[in-house]
């Protein structure tokens, strides 16, 4: 049985600068526990028109949980780093 996985996939776009694709990938619970979900993620971006470099992570990835702090960092609503 699959489960729906939400994924992030930081990319390099059709300019060459980088930018973040959010995608959905079924996967099962073997497929994960090998990491194939990452595989799969970068495979959507892929087909989006994205390319390398790229590293997908998903919700249990500490980048997944910096997302909030970044992007206030990033719109400077904070003053640490």
């Amino acid at each position: 049985m699959t489960r729906r996985i939400r994924m992030v996939v930081l990319v390099t776009n059709a300019e060459g600068s980088p930018d973040l694709c959010a995608t959905f990938v079924e996967a099962t619970d073997l497929q994960c526990n090998e990491g194939q979900h990452y595989d799969m993620a970068l495979a959507c971006a892929e087909d989006e028109g994205y390319r390398a470099p790229m590293i997908a992570f998903d919700p249990n990835d500490a980048a997944a949980s910096m997302l909030r702090y970044v992007t206030d960092f990033m719109e400077d609503h904070t003053d640490e780093a």
